[in-house]
């Protein structure tokens, strides 16, 4: 059995994860002189780290613009909302982030990044949900760098660079987009064997998901995932939602529904569509319970045969693309197929990433919480969870 998490110390003596976030705060510190610490997962080797230390680096974002830093970043403020969990994930700290979306509290709350990190909850907020920067805000910060999307218009990006600060600008959709954050978070954190770990154990977590979706596709199943408050809107083509949806085998009923991660529709498209799958995001309150006890849904395949899933959420919402996305793919898996009992031991790959990527022991009933393990049992096949 691993050990709980934050055991009582003795004689004063500093736990292991004590001693692992006072090293990341440590290593922000330093940063702010220009010295760079090596990572507490894995060595960095001395090529890299004399690099780093010895003058300037660059980092080119998704639109191709090169942004050049003349000592390591100790300071970010950033507009998007995963970005403090990722940076959290590769740098076993939190303690970089001095400004973050408002929803990226929300998120923290509800699920294990303020456990993890309780300061995190302290953390300014620039922007809100709509991702417009309070330029004033973020100057006072003194960041480093601000991290902001490029792909919802110049209104929200000319403000900021504007005032003179560095920008780094993503954008949002699929995996290759998510796998271009995690390789510029590792060349602007210098985390790159971090990065290399985060991916390799992606592609290796695809792989497992594309056999399991060959190995059932006589069963695979009609799915959608949507919002049912204060509106019902659902993922449609060419979204994050729609990858891992046909990753694990399943059809996407929503496709042809419009453009994004949110397109309203009626009740009448999704009772015609009639999905055998329902996934529940984290961005509105809705449980199964709610979903089965609504008279609206009682003629849907997925409320008769209750198969009706709330996503987890861990350091972040499973079901956007973020550090732990390949963990939403082996769950995806096992909900698409509980018949196939394909045993993927998800509750240990919870432990052992959670382990690699915050150097945190998650405990049983963290993993319970993690899995909505409280509102998903009343769904078909969930005791597959359990401990």
């Amino acid at each position: 059995m691993r050990p709980l998490q934050n055991p009582s110390t003795v004689g004063g003596a500093m736990t292991r994860r004590q001693l692992i976030r006072s090293m990341g705060v440590a290593a922000a510190a330093l940063g702010a002189f220009g010295i760079t610490a090596c990572s507490s997962r894995t060595p960095v080797d001395e090529a890299s780290t004399t690099e780093s230390a010895s003058g300037p680096f660059t980092v080119v974002d998704q639109y191709q613009n090169t942004i050049t830093f003349d000592t390591p970043v100790g300071r970010i403020a950033s507009a998007i909302i995963p970005v403090p969990s990722m940076i959290a994930g590769s740098d076993q700290s939190i303690s970089r982030n001095v400004g973050v979306n408002s929803s990226a509290i929300s998120l923290a709350k509800n699920g294990m990044l303020a456990t993890m990190f309780p300061e995190f909850l302290n953390t300014p907020v620039v922007s809100g949900p709509d991702f417009v920067p309070n330029v004033e805000q973020i100057l006072s910060l003194n960041p480093d760098v601000v991290i902001q999307w490029g792909d919802k218009g110049d209104d929200i990006v000319a403000p900021l660079r504007n005032a003179g600060l560095k920008v780094i600008l993503l954008k949002y959709g699929t995996q290759e987009d998510l796998e271009a954050w995690i390789n510029i978070f590792g060349d602007l954190l210098d985390k790159k064997p971090e990065a290399r770990e985060i991916l390799n154990r992606m592609a290796a977590d695809r792989k497992t998901v594309e056999s399991i979706a060959v190995a059932n596709a006589a069963k695979a199943p009609r799915a959608m995932y949507f919002y049912s408050t204060p509106e019902t809107k659902v993922s449609a083509d060419n979204t994050y939602m729609d990858f891992w949806i046909t990753l694990a085998g399943g059809k996407n009923v929503a496709r042809g529904a419009g453009k994004g991660t949110s397109v309203a529709v009626t009740k009448e498209q999704i009772l015609t569509w009639d999905p055998e799958v329902l996934v529940l995001g984290n961005f509105d309150a809705a449980t199964p319970q709610d979903i089965y006890d609504n008279p609206n849904w009682a003629s849907l395949s997925a409320v008769k045969n209750k198969r009706v899933y709330k996503a987890p959420i861990g350091g972040f919402s499973w079901d956007p693309p973020c550090n732990e996305s390949n963990l939403m793919w082996l769950w995806v898996a096992e909900i698409f197929y509980p018949e196939a009992q394909l045993d993927l031991d998800l509750r240990n790959r919870i432990r052992e990433t959670y382990q690699s990527l915050y150097a945190y022991d998650v405990t049983d009933a963290e993993i319970d919480r993690i899995l909505h393990l409280e509102s998903n049992k009343v769904s078909t096949g969930y005791d597959s969870f359990s401990a």
